[in-house]
């Protein structure tokens, strides 16, 4: 429980609004715009956010600027309610945070760093100070509204990190997804289904490993160590025999065949080129279930190695359970095993980790 006498830190929102000259301009902008976009959800887009509640007028001094803010100011919200948290969280709630009146110092038509002469800036202040008249200023002002705003998304559309904050369905995803090579929906609809459901944001993490052709069984091996955070590690040419068509096979009578070249003695055949070797481990036994056959994991496993590693190849998935947690088989309880993969005749401690459970993964027919 807090003392009564404890100090609150104001929440960045409410810091910004009462104290705009510590922060940047991007940081400003980007923090309205993060707060407008949560407000308005799906129903209006950040750019429209960004023109509909975010003005960004001129600034007359021509003295240097001490900060890249001048002013932020807000019409319809009180005084009071920058005073404590409860009070802004209320404005917040009933709708006073509407619209806000940004002044870059650094940028705009008008003032010391604006882009026309100096005497435009005394033409407007003198038309406000003598007449109090402000069309001059409102005329200036649409021109950097719009330019501040093309700055700003300018700075935003060529950083990712922020393109997945604010839109990342839009222009994040996508983008990624495609350098991957599965920018189609179609090509990850297998992906998505349970169980082993592998979300978009995961193939987005691993864009450059998807689309790293011929991949390496070193590499391979790491990003499925990073993706599901077990040891892994891949073995390549593990070999195995296959069986031979039946329209292949060398018979008498139905073909010519050449010694040493097309003739086949036998209905299959060795060969080292179509299986790898998946290991997996040491694993604890929560861990080792959820790659066991049928498992979330396991499902999950066969999807990634389809996507990363192709489907030209069988893989041999072999688990290994760490010595600490090979038991004995026991009758009863509700902490059952499987026969052939986790249940083990055994009456002392095991001294080293068990790698029996294997299964294969897209067999090669």
């Amino acid at each position: 429980m807090r003392t009564a006498k404890r100090r609150i830190d104001p929440s960045v929102m409410r810091r910004l609004l009462s104290q705009p000259h510590r922060f940047h301009f991007f940081q400003a902008v980007r923090l309205l715009q993060v707060q407008f976009a949560r407000e308005a959800g799906r129903a209006a887009s950040p750019e429209h956010v960004l023109a509909t509640r975010l003005r960004f007028p001129n600034t007359t001094r021509l003295s240097f600027p001490p900060s890249e803010i001048e002013a932020l100011h807000v019409p319809a919200l009180p005084p009071e309610a920058l005073q404590d948290d409860d009070a802004f969280a209320e404005a917040i709630a009933s709708g006073k945070l509407d619209t806000v009146a940004l002044t870059p110092a650094f940028f705009g038509m008008l003032g010391a760093q604006g882009a026309l002469p100096l005497h435009y800036t005394e033409v407007v202040l003198e038309r406000e100070g003598v007449r109090r008249d402000r069309a001059p200023r409102a005329f200036f002002d649409i021109f950097s509204h719009r330019a501040a705003a093309l700055f700003y998304l300018a700075w935003q559309k060529y950083r990712l990190p922020l393109q997945h904050e604010i839109d990342r369905t839009r222009h994040y995803l996508p983008l990624l997804l495609s350098l991957g090579g599965i920018g189609d929906r179609a090509a990850r609809a297998d992906l998505h289904e349970a169980p082993g459901t592998i979300h978009d944001e995961a193939l987005a993490g691993y864009a450059s490993a998807l689309r790293h052709r011929p991949v390496s069984a070193a590499y391979l091996g790491r990003v499925l160590a990073d993706y599901f955070q077990v040891p892994i590690r891949i073995e390549q040419f593990v070999g195995g025999w296959y069986h031979v068509p039946q329209g292949q096979l060398s018979q008498l009578g139905l073909g010519n065949n050449v010694l040493g070249a097309t003739a086949l003695a036998g209905t299959r055949v060795w060969q080292r080129d179509l299986r790898a070797r998946v290991w997996i481990g040491p694993l604890a036994r929560a861990d080792y279930r959820r790659f066991l056959p049928g498992a979330g994991d396991a499902e999950a496993l066969r999807k990634m190695m389809a996507v990363l590693g192709g489907a030209t190849l069988e893989y041999e998935v072999r688990l290994v359970l760490r010595k600490e947690d090979v038991t004995g088989c026991a009758l009863g309880g509700t902490d059952g095993g499987r026969v052939g993969f986790d249940t083990f005749l055994a009456t002392r401690p095991s001294r080293h980790d068990r790698d029996d459970a294997h299964y294969t993964l897209q067999p090669v027919h």
